[in-house]
């Protein structure tokens, strides 16, 4: 009996297994409107040159080559050359549910990124997960700016109120559930972007199975 009942526990825990959705089926089973010029049969495309171990480079509905550049059991990149990316991560939550988390970043000409969450079936999800997402700018500029020991603190004021306006770009680890957000300073001079990183901090979050935490 207890062996009987062993055998059955590896068996539900094996369909738990199966019962996974891949990175492939969230991109196929993907909105239109989530890309609208990529539509699923140039999706399909994509995958079809990745089985074949070439570059998956596909011309996209504006006429623009896109490329699938990294497509894995739960992490998908996919870019347009010099003025998107965007990045998917499948997250496993405590209760082997899995979470879409999609990260969409434009560069105009710095990056600035969206981040959203959806379920296995593309319905979003309306939750931050831990993530600084609908904070205002002034919080942001405290959790992503630090004040060297060795800056006055006419200077740190200073360095701070160049940001502006205030924007976060982010990227998705293709190895494991991070995602690292850091700041953008779209209007500034190389010069004074140089200045700035000295009080920039990027920060990483990682995926609990539940939320998202600074590490």
């Amino acid at each position: 009996m207890k062996r009987f009942f062993i055998s059955l526990t590896l068996c539900v825990l094996a369909s738990l297994v199966n019962a996974q959705v891949l990175m492939r089926d969230v991109w196929l089973s993907m909105p239109d409107s989530i890309l609208p010029y990529l539509n699923k049969n140039l999706r399909t495309e994509h995958v079809d040159f990745v089985d074949m171990h070439v570059k998956s480079e596909v011309k996209n509905l504006l006429h623009e080559n896109g490329v699938l550049d990294t497509l894995t059991n739960d992490f998908a990149a996919y870019y347009l050359p010099q003025s998107s990316t965007l990045e998917m991560k499948l997250l496993t939550k405590a209760d082997s549910t899995q979470v879409i988390c999609m990260v969409k970043t434009v560069k105009a000409p710095e990056a600035e990124s969206e981040i959203r969450f959806f379920d296995t079936s593309w319905k979003p999800i309306a939750a931050d997960f831990g993530l600084p997402l609908h904070v205002s700018e002034g919080d942001i500029l405290k959790q992503f700016t630090i004040k060297p020991s060795d800056m006055t603190d006419n200077r740190f004021e200073e360095l701070s109120k160049m940001i502006d306006p205030v924007m976060l770009s982010a990227s998705l680890d293709i190895s494991s559930p991070v995602i690292t957000l850091r700041l953008s300073t779209p209007v500034l001079t190389k010069q004074e972007k140089d200045d700035v990183s000295v009080i920039a901090k990027q920060i990483s979050f990682k995926w609990d199975g539940t939320i998202f935490k600074e590490y």
